[in-house]
């Protein structure tokens, strides 16, 4: 059955009727692209679920991508609040900072109150200097302010505090900053993009160093657009061709200037590119683990996507600093400069996203196929580790060749072929959020790297290897109902007593000593009656009674130690996994009849050991 990510392989069709869902957007740019330069059909419904393409304002939460069918693609990913919210984001680069200082030394010294208030204190009471407070979950410049005296900050707010950069760059005497447009396409692996189009934002007033008399001002230190755009000496744009007079430019016309003032610009490009590849690193393992938990059998890595608007300062030795990411960026076009340069964005990010018609096509011509082969057969064929793996691959060139050509605006900065600089950022954030979370290495490092060239030849080889074992396995399990053992019976049931020995060793206790029971550090014995119970239960069950259990007593465990009922089941697994007939482990809850010296402690996770061969399977 041929792959959905096939279809991903034609040519777009404008004529296809893609459904664009805009219920959930204010922004007429957005229906401006879909419906007049793409020929969508546009779907005002907050319940329809028959859509292409979801574009939103709000975030997204994991159940939505979890009910969400392959063809179909929304504007965000789950968990990117991890950049979007000013604690989020310091917290995560200042992890990053900690272990590589050089790398990660792009965004200005911050503090997060109120954890961190009395080192923000002792900072503060040496020399003068100037702070800007930020609300954490703020947005448009609303509740920032500036100062230099930790009184005027209260312990128990939630503020960002960052250290002010009182000697950026300025245009015509005016403090600015830069709008960077990214496109996130995929998150595992990372696939992003930074397009050359933007703006640069100016403040209002002319700019002078903080002091005492002008840190209200806030139209001289801030250059948010919303900020500024009720002040009178704001210039408005009226000619889209003309983009590089009054208060908001063209990013483009912006650069030319750099250029021609002497600046190095391509480096400049080159410090932005590196400074937004590894702030996306730094929260790389999680978004990639909401994703595959939400879709994990999606090998096309794109049914979300984010366009992300990054603010971006100069100083005045035309260094870029990181200030904040938004994640649903302003697109509201009140000027011909923003309707121009925003409709271009939007528009060659969804093209370069490959939005078809046909690929919904495809999909329900599967889901049939599917439909019929259950059935036919009872149930559906299931692709292998290593199937998946190939389709994974495959899915990725297919992109990789589609955006080669579609790039439009933009720059392909990550991931790019035989560069494995940024992969140690995101293995340390990857051990920074294992930790955090109590979470397990990845299983599948093939999903958290580039793809190349040399790593399909590589898993084409490790296909080959492992399906000729495979397929000389089955031929030799064929002939016979067992598999090949050249170990008699006898044999057998010894290395299975060696094994029971060896995990009955007693810890003697002499203050608790009791006739018949083993003691274990940490586990309490249980009373001979309710063994000889519990064992008559087992059998009673058909399940085969294990060699020597005088020799392997149950253990006892007390109900609340669950992380004990862990430890001796993973040392069961290592001990047993190499047995044959193989053993299984289960925990059974018993009530104690008789209490004895455990009175009071109610009933046992009792672990018990059973032994099966595959005819006794069959017969349970």
């Amino acid at each position: 059955m041929d792959s959905l990510e096939d279809a991903q392989e034609t040519s777009p069709s404008r004529k296809s009727k893609v459904v664009l869902n805009i219920s959930d957007t204010k922004y007429a740019v957005v229906k401006y692209v879909g419906k007049r330069l793409f020929n969508w059909r546009l779907s005002y419904k907050h319940d329809d679920l028959d859509w292409d393409v979801l574009w939103s304002d709000n975030a997204v939460d994991p159940e939505r991508l979890a009910k969400m069918k392959p063809y179909q693609k929304i504007n965000h990913f789950p968990g990117m609040y991890a950049l979007a919210r000013k604690n989020h984001l310091a917290r995560n680069l200042t992890r990053l900072r900690r272990l590589h200082p050089t790398h990660y030394d792009f965004f200005p010294k911050t503090w997060l109150l109120p954890a961190e208030y009395a080192d923000l204190k002792a900072y503060m009471a040496g020399k003068k200097r100037t702070f800007i407070v930020k609300p954490e979950a703020s947005c448009q410049g609303r509740g920032i302010f500036l100062t230099r005296k930790i009184e005027e900050i209260r312990p128990e707010d939630r503020y960002v505090v960052q250290q002010y950069l009182n000697k950026p760059l300025l245009i015509d005497d005016f403090k600015f900053d830069l709008r960077i447009y990214v496109l996130v396409a995929g998150c595992d692996p990372l696939r992003i993009f930074v397009h050359e189009e933007g703006l640069a934002r100016l403040a209002t007033e002319k700019y002078s160093p903080p002091g005492p008399g002008n840190l209200g001002d806030m139209c001289m230190h801030l250059t948010n657009y919303a900020v500024n755009k009720g002040n009178p000496n704001f210039i408005f744009n009226a000619d889209s061709e003309v983009d590089d007079i009054g208060h908001k430019r063209s990013l483009t016309s912006t650069m030319r200037m750099f250029a021609d003032l002497g600046y190095d610009v391509p480096g400049l490009w080159t410090r932005i590119n590196d400074l937004i590849v590894k702030t996306l690193c730094s929260v790389q393992p999680s978004l990639a683990h909401t994703y595959r938990s939400c879709q994990p059998d999606d090998p096309f890595n794109g049914m979300c996507f984010e366009l992300l608007g990054l603010d971006v300062i100069l100083d005045h030795k035309f260094r870029p600093y990181l200030l904040e990411v938004n994640h649903s960026p302003s697109f509201t076009a009140d000027t011909p400069l923003d309707k121009k340069i925003k409709r271009r964005v939007i528009s060659e990010a969804l093209d370069l996203l490959h939005v078809d018609g046909k690929y919904k096509r495809k999909f329900l011509v599967l889901q049939k196929a599917e439909a019929q082969e259950r059935a036919l057969r009872g149930r559906s064929s299931k692709s292998t580790k290593e199937m998946r793996e190939m389709k994974f691959i495959k899915a990725q060139r297919n992109r990789d060749r589609w955006e080669s050509l579609h790039l439009g605006g933009f720059t392909k900065i990550y991931p790019r072929e035989n560069d494995t600089f940024y992969v140690q950022f995101i293995e340390t954030a990857k051990t920074i959020w294992n930790e955090w979370t109590g979470g397990r290495k990845p299983v599948n490092p093939v999903l958290t790297r580039a793809i190349t060239p040399q790593s399909l030849n590589k898993v084409k080889a490790k296909v080959s290897v492992e399906g000729s074992a495979k397929a000389s396995k089955l031929r030799s399990a064929s002939n016979s109902d067992f598999p090949e053992n050249e170990d008699s019976g006898e044999d057998q049931r010894a290395r299975r007593n060696e094994v029971f020995e060896r995990l009955s060793k007693p810890q003697t206790r002499s203050e608790r000593a009791v006739v018949g029971a083993v003691h274990y550090a940490g586990v309490l014995p249980i009373d001979p009656s309710l063994y000889r119970a519990t064992t008559a239960r087992v059998v009673a069950r058909r399940t085969l009674r294990p060699p020597s259990f005088k020799q392997a007593p149950l253990l006892t465990v007390p109900k609340t130690a669950l992380g004990l009922i862990r430890t001796l089941h993973q040392a069961f697994e290592l001990q047993l996994e190499t047995c044959k007939p193989p053993l299984v482990l289960e925990t059974q809850f018993l009530r104690t009849e008789q209490r004895g010296k455990v009175e009071g402690r109610g009933g046992y996770l009792v672990p018990k050991v059973m032994s099966f061969t595959p005819r006794s399977q069959g017969r349970l």
